[in-house]
């Protein structure tokens, strides 16, 4: 396992943790028809807590355990700020901003987040 996959994966633990901190984890899986969406966080089809749950964090598992390469780009912050209420989207985008920045900028997230897991 790489350096990045190592941190992504403990990034992807704590917006876990951060879901389930602000009550959007526990949230219904959407119809399997949902997955085929071609817009941008399946808005479309499900809600950004199911995107996140359902979509997001087993893809990025599944790259991490593969080990087959990750993405080299990363832009779901704008929708987290976009879409989250204010006390909510304070501790997601701390998180969503350490991925997107980890995967497109290859910056190490700050020491205290990563200490968080």
């Amino acid at each position: 396992m790489t350096p990045t996959s190592k941190l992504l994966s403990k990034l992807l633990l704590l917006l876990e943790s951060r879901l389930k901190q602000i009550d959007a984890w526990q949230i219904a899986q959407p119809e399997a028809s949902a997955f085929n969406s071609h817009t941008p966080f399946c808005v479309d089809t499900m809600s950004l807590e199911q995107w996140l749950r359902y979509l997001f964090i087993p893809r990025m598992r599944a790259l991490v355990d593969a080990d087959n390469g990750l993405p080299t780009s990363c832009a779901i912050t704008e929708q987290v700020e976009m879409v989250f209420t204010k006390n909510e989207k304070a501790r997601v985008m701390e998180v969503t901003l350490a991925i997107d920045q980890l995967l497109t900028e290859q910056k190490i997230p700050p020491a205290s987040l990563l200490k968080q897991v």
